[in-house]
């Protein structure tokens, strides 16, 4: 069958779309059990300890999953790709036949383990096998796919039994799996392999022969030629290893990439969604299961209207829009929970709940998702085995670190302390991007590459780069 290129590259797209969906369903799904948990009729009880552990083990059990871009790195994209939608049904498979804890734990580990897995392979091949005019858009509905699933497994969750939800959301990724099996493989990676010839059939397959994507296999092909002649011997495993952790174009995208992923988790968030039904009833002294269903909603519209700004605006300044939007409410809330707390404002005020809805259509505007595309672009090709490892080992850590603490922040410092860390965090972390995160729209994996050791976009002519970032690297470049 004769398939356009275009429609090849979305069928990975497409793809890998299908299984965000159910990702971000896992992402949410600890939300719902703590909502269902807590009714007298249900078979599981939990506790404060055991609560935290249902919202945070699903980062600890995906530490593992820093292996996977090894694999990816030896196996290719492919196989990587197909583990990960396994991993994550057999994960749902457990959840359904939880009669207790532990083994709805067990279900949600499974889960962990594929879904940090599945987030850089779907990124890394995206970014590999999509032409870049189309790059950015696909790996933001990737986001957008994970949003929707995040909103529908919270909205569904307050009408279904939470088994039938997990089976609603366990339907995507069998179909995500079977397309997998007809991926092609990363043109990169055949590079990066040594295979040149598997790689021009594949890279013609996917992108075509017009001049644009001629001009891009041949940086491709020559970059990965120049490297395979300087590629070190076995013996000198160690060697490399230390260049690449010395390199500026190693050290630079890695520090990136732990403060953009930072962003989503360590911004309030996380905790936001999963935490939603205590955060409202802390706020208001009332369950309000509406400002829950106007959460979830939120948080899906929100992330499609930046698809829409995104074609108009790049990425990064989409990003730190929306992070200082959700900085102001954040603090915000804190200022109005500390008040409730100290009884100048009531206790069963709505403020604070409004401040928390308006965080959350400025946080979704951008600080949800964009910061895990933007780091996926940072790391050059040759470095995505450790780049990815570091990418998967600093998403599980946060997502970990922010669930599990949440609880007991609020016990030991109050709500409006740990809304109250989570706005200064923002504010730090968006200015360290703003002065130093270089903008990548619509610039090809190559140009991104050579952005470190030049300082700038060579075919931009110096015109939309950041200057103190320019500054920095061309200072670093005299030493």
């Amino acid at each position: 069958m004769n398939i356009p290129p275009l429609a090849r590259q979305f069928l990975v797209a497409g793809s890998t779309h299908l299984a965000a969906l159910t990702a971000g369903g896992v992402v949410a799904y600890p939300g719902v059990l703590l909502q269902q948990f807590k009714a007298n009729d249900t078979i599981i009880h939990l506790d404060l300890d055991n609560g935290s552990w249902i919202g945070s083990v699903h980062g600890l059990a995906g530490i593992p999953s820093f292996l996977m871009p090894f694999l990816m790195q030896y196996q290719g994209r492919k196989f990587a790709y197909i583990l990960s939608c396994i991993l994550i049904i057999i994960g749902w498979i457990f959840t359904y036949a939880a009669t207790n804890i532990k083994t709805l734990i067990i279900g949600e580990c499974f889960h962990g383990l594929g879904g940090h897995s599945l987030l850089p392979i779907s990124f890394l091949s995206i970014s590999e096998m999509v032409q870049p005019k189309y790059r950015n858009m696909c790996l933001l509905f990737y986001g957008t796919a994970q949003a929707l699933g995040m909103s529908v497994v919270g909205i569904i969750g307050r009408y279904v039994h939470w088994k039938i939800a997990g089976l609603v959301m366990c339907c995507p990724i069998i179909l995500a799996l079977l397309i997998g099996f007809i991926w092609p493989e990363s043109p990169s990676w055949l590079a990066y392999k040594g295979r040149f010839q598997e790689c021009e059939e594949t890279f013609k397959m996917l992108r075509g022969t017009d001049k644009e994507s001629l001009k891009e296999l041949n940086g491709l092909l020559n970059s990965h030629k120049d490297n395979s002649e300087l590629k070190p011997s076995r013996r000198s495993w160690i060697k490399n290893f230390s260049t690449t952790l010395t390199s500026k174009d190693f050290y630079i995208p890695s520090f990136l990439t732990c403060i953009l992923i930072s962003v989503f988790y360590w911004s309030g968030g996380s905790a936001v969604i999963i935490y939603s039904s205590d955060i409202t009833l802390n706020a208001t002294s009332n369950k309000n299961d509406h400002i829950k269903f106007i959460l979830d909603l939120t948080f899906f519209i929100g992330y499609s209207v930046t698809t829409i700004l995104l074609k108009y605006f790049s990425s990064k300044k989409v990003l730190l829009f929306s992070m200082s939007g959700s900085s102001v409410f954040m603090i915000s809330a804190a200022i109005v929970t500390y008040l409730q707390s100290v009884d100048i404002v009531a206790k069963d005020s709505m403020l604070g709940a409004y401040c928390i809805v308006v965080y959350m259509i400025f946080f979704s505007l951008g600080s949800n998702g964009v910061g895990f595309t933007i780091a996926t672009e940072l790391m050059p090709v040759k470095h995505r085995g450790l780049g990815g490892c570091i990418f998967v080992i600093c998403t599980c850590i946060f997502h970990s670190s922010a669930l599990k603490s949440f609880p007991y922040l609020c016990v030991y410092i109050h709500m409006w302390g740990a809304f109250l860390i989570y706005g200064l965090y923002t504010v730090v972390a968006g200015v360290i991007i703003c002065m130093c995160v270089p903008d990548t729209s619509n610039k090809t994996l190559q140009e991104i590459e050579e952005y470190y050791n030049v300082g700038y976009f060579k075919e931009s002519n110096n015109v939309n780069v950041d200057l103190g970032v320019r500054l920095r690297f061309l200072k670093s470049d005299d030493h």
